[in-house]
């Protein structure tokens, strides 16, 4: 799919992503407009110390043989089959088998990808070499998860209830990403469905005859690289390609602001889960669910 930025991003819709160097909390506020457009943040990362030690062999060294889960797909895509519409399996793998498999770039019928892992449940270890970004208070931060994969992995397109600092520390990543107001060009699953928040479309070879109005839809896109930091605002919709043999991210998800769920698709998902709701009204009350609200 041929996909270019220029003249299809709609005139209300941002138009290019933005890198900042080093923004204090209220520049950062600021440049993106109260947390609603998507910024990289740049500098940050190269104060970590996973920025200069992760390599292979540290992470062996210290990580080791602990077994882990990987998603397994048969077609670099994770970790949803959007075609029969179900949540792709795991298999456990200890540590160091799995970073023989990434180093030898071993051709099978099955690939690998260490996705989504909550670093203080599987990695505490690793928690001193990151550090959570100044923009986040403690109070809202919901989880820290590590991903390691091969280039190829696509993560298909969807968004998360929660805002999110994507950190690239080793490879790259190409990034596609659609405004919320994209919702309705963009097809996801049924609320009552096991993957609400993705995409019934394969965006990279769609089938324009089931889903006619994706051709609407606009996006923008960039390059993450290493040291590089991305904020993807609360129900943004992004597809994300690795790209190189090796690609190391640690990503923060933090909770929304409450206004953010009375906007598309936010509002799908209250109705799928009014208890959030309830929980974000008494959290609003009490001014603990966000800052500068």
């Amino acid at each position: 799919m041929n996909m270019r930025v220029e003249n299809k991003l709609a005139p209300t819709s941002v138009n290019k992503i933005e890198r900042i160097h080093k923004p204090t909390p209220e520049e950062f506020k600021h440049t993106t407009r109260s947390y609603r457009q998507p910024v990289i943040i740049t500098g940050k990362i190269a104060d970590w110390k996973a920025f200069v030690l992760w390599s292979m062999d540290y992470l062996n060294n210290v990580i080791g043989k602990k077994e882990v889960d990987v998603n397994v797909s048969k077609n670099k895509i994770f970790t949803f089959d959007t075609e029969n519409e179900v949540i792709l399996p795991q298999t456990k793998i200890q540590f160091t088998d799995f970073t023989k498999w990434i180093l030898e770039e071993k051709k099978a019928d099955e690939y690998y990808y260490l996705r989504q892992t909550p670093m203080k449940i599987t990695f505490p270890e690793l928690l001193p070499d990151i550090e959570i970004p100044s923009y986040i208070a403690k109070k809202l931060l919901m989880v820290t998860n590590l991903w390691i994969g091969t280039g190829g992995n696509i993560s298909p397109l969807h968004y998360d209830a929660a805002k999110n600092f994507l950190c690239q520390v080793r490879g790259r990543k190409r990034i596609l990403l659609f405004d919320p107001k994209q919702t309705s060009f963009l097809y996801p699953f049924a609320m009552n469905s096991q993957m609400p928040h993705v995409s019934q479309l394969n965006i990279d070879k769609p089938n324009i005859e089931k889903f006619p109005k994706f051709p609407k839809a606009k996006y923008i896109e960039c390059i993450l690289e290493p040291g590089e930091m991305l904020f993807i605002p609360t129900f943004w919709w992004h597809q994300v390609y690795s790209l190189e043999q090796l690609n190391i991210a640690v990503n923060f998800w933090w909770k929304p602001n409450f206004q953010d769920c009375f906007r598309a698709p936010g509002r799908r998902f209250l109705l799928q889960r009014p208890h959030i709701f309830l929980l974000f009204l008494i959290n609003t009350l009490f001014k603990d669910w966000s800052v500068g609200t």
